[in-house]
């Protein structure tokens, strides 16, 4: 028994019709299944951001040094009166239970090759209590910022110096003597010293923080 050619052709039009609309309902299942799968990618990503923040900030080291009359220092620098440097007192890179790296910043004021004086900033490793049970060299990021004085935290522009251990490693290896070679972190002139509110009061703030690469 032959079937009518336009029973045929309607068979074939109504059964791609049913495979089309099934097609089209699961690449929707699979479209809907990728963008919830995304969504959970980025809420993921940003868990993982925010974890890695808070591991940073907790793993983050602050020493703030308040220097005081700045220009009776410059002015005894300029004409020799007194040493042209100047340290901090020492401290430890976990500042709350005193222990980790032993560091401690210098200042230092004079001519840079043929230019006017600067103020020079810089930081060096000292030998410490706990170096036998530390990892060495160093591997903490440590950055050196100026701190501008303005009032409006939005309109401050700090100067920030950032030393890599790994561009100087005999300066963060472990100290055989009392302290190794300091790392020069960033100079400013005396000039633009008072560009900016760096210099109020005839006070400067250097901040030093260690945190990981």
């Amino acid at each position: 028994m032959q079937v009518p050619r336009v029973q045929v052709d309607s068979h074939v039009q109504s059964a791609m019709r049913l495979h089309l609309d099934l097609a089209c309902v699961k690449l929707a299942n699979t479209e809907t299944k990728l963008n919830e799968t995304q969504v959970k990618l980025n809420e993921t990503e940003e868990k993982l951001e925010a974890t890695r923040k808070v591991v940073e900030k907790l793993d983050t080291r602050i020493f703030t040094w308040r220097i005081n009359n700045v220009s009776v220092f410059l002015r005894q620098a300029r004409t020799g009166e007194s040493n042209k440097m100047k340290e901090s007192v020492p401290f430890y890179t976990d500042s709350t239970k005193n222990y980790g790296y032993k560091l401690k910043v210098r200042i230092y004021f004079g001519k840079i090759s043929s230019h006017d004086n600067h103020l020079v900033v810089s930081v060096a490793v000292m030998k410490g209590e706990y170096d036998a049970l530390l990892p060495w060299p160093i591997k903490n990021k440590v950055t050196v910022s100026l701190i501008d004085q303005q009032e409006d935290p939005v309109k401050q522009v700090n100067i920030a110096g950032v030393i890599i251990p790994d561009f100087k490693p005999e300066a963060f290896a472990r100290p055989v003597e009392k302290e190794n070679e300091g790392f020069r972190c960033f100079f400013i002139s005396e000039e633009d010293l008072h560009f900016r509110r760096y210099l109020v009061e005839d006070t400067l703030f250097l901040q030093v923080k260690i945190s990981p690469l």
